[in-house]
């Protein structure tokens, strides 16, 4: 992902933190990280970088087929899908999550022609959330600055 797209999700994101805090509404983030999983893959099954490249584009479509017409989604370079859900509670991006991790499981099946039942580590943060855990601004930060 190129820095104008970078700064294009940090720029929405920040802007729906600001309209969650100020209507006292939920938001969450949802980062799901395919890093290792594309590693593997790439290894076993995919020969050029074209393919993998093919592979991202066709599970992001994907994915913004199923998700809702208000959540931002976005791929970065380093293999981590991120996805804003507005309105979006802990537990609600909990479900969200699930079926992400379902139809990326599937997707990737399919493309693989395999049976194989993928697993894909994925991290939620949601606003308002406990005092003890990681802040939502914090973890845009860290999710944006690691790329």
């Amino acid at each position: 992902m190129d820095a104008v797209r970078i700064e294009e999700f940090r720029d929405a994101a920040l802007l729906e933190l600001k309209r969650a805090e100020r209507y006292r509404t939920f938001l969450s983030l949802l980062v799901l990280n395919l890093s290792e999983l594309l590693v593997n893959i790439s290894r076993r099954k995919l020969e050029s970088p074209e393919q993998i490249d093919e592979l991202i584009a066709s599970a992001a479509k994907r994915i913004k087929l199923d998700a809702r017409e208000t959540d931002k989604i976005s791929f970065f370079e380093d293999g981590r899908l991120a996805m804003l859900l507005p309105e979006t509670d802990f537990t609600g991006a909990r479900a969200a999550a699930g079926r992400m991790e379902d139809l990326i499981s599937e997707f990737l099946a399919e493309f693989l022609q395999c049976d194989y039942q993928f697993s894909v580590p994925l991290e939620i943060t949601s606003f308002p959330g406990p005092a003890s855990d990681i802040s939502l601004k914090s973890r845009l930060k860290n999710l944006i600055t690691n790329n």
